[in-house]
């Protein structure tokens, strides 16, 4: 999530985020990886149903461009459009500077968040 939090810092969740609603497009969250021992912060880009992907490096969700105003570094990444399943999330980190295999992304359970960072 580079640059807006540092890698292996210690940032606090706040659990009781989404116990009445569920993420919005933009709201960095707490994930859930790799059973319960894994927690990787990352940014929600796109919602159920909606259709992402990447152009060049620029996020388009269901055809339009989004305007990544957080993001420091843009890279050239390149994915096809997928659709959003139903219950869940689409999230990737802002680091985007580096090459796409070198990062954990995609779709989530909206189970797996477990709340939004305290600041």
């Amino acid at each position: 999530m580079e640059p807006a939090y540092s890698s292996g810092g210690w940032n606090f969740i706040w659990r009781l985020s989404y116990l009445f609603s569920d993420p919005e497009r933009g709201d960095v969250v707490g994930v859930r990886f790799a059973g319960g021992k894994v927690m990787l912060l990352k940014r929600v880009v796109a919602l159920e149903g909606e259709e992402v992907e990447f152009r060049k490096g620029s996020l388009f969700i269901n055809g339009l461009e989004i305007d990544e105003a957080y993001l420091k570094y843009r890279g050239n990444w390149q994915l096809p459009p997928r659709r959003v399943k139903r219950g869940n999330v689409y999230v990737i980190g802002d680091n985007r500077g580096v090459p796409m295999r070198n990062h954990t992304f995609g779709q989530t359970p909206i189970k797996r968040i477990l709340g939004a960072p305290l600041f």
